[in-house]
């Protein structure tokens, strides 16, 4: 037989300490939220993500509530996903 080796296997970890500065709900006020519910899939709409270049996509699916929203790119960079949280623009345009 044999030994095992020891390592983390058995140990037990304490809680995850959160930051003491950090607050959860202080999150979700970064930006306010889009009201994207006039978007239809299927839509042409110019993406301004609050960081990087904005693209040209058209929209594949939405949730029910239009919080969130999958974008494929016009220009081959896939599909994404955006939060009506995250600081990004929706602006239907003409194809």
């Amino acid at each position: 037989m044999t030994p095992a080796k020891s390592g983390t296997r058995g140990r037990v970890r304490g809680p995850l300490q959160a930051a003491a500065d950090f607050h959860p709900e202080d999150a979700l006020d970064a930006y306010p939220a889009e009201d994207w519910s006039a978007i239809t899939v299927g839509a042409t709409v110019e993406v301004t993500p609050s960081e990087g270049p904005p693209y040209r996509g058209r929209v594949d699916a939405k949730t029910t509530n239009s919080a969130i929203v999958w974008v494929v790119g016009l220009d081959g960079t896939g599909r994404q996903m955006h939060g009506n949280r995250e600081g990004v623009r929706l602006l239907p345009t003409a194809v």
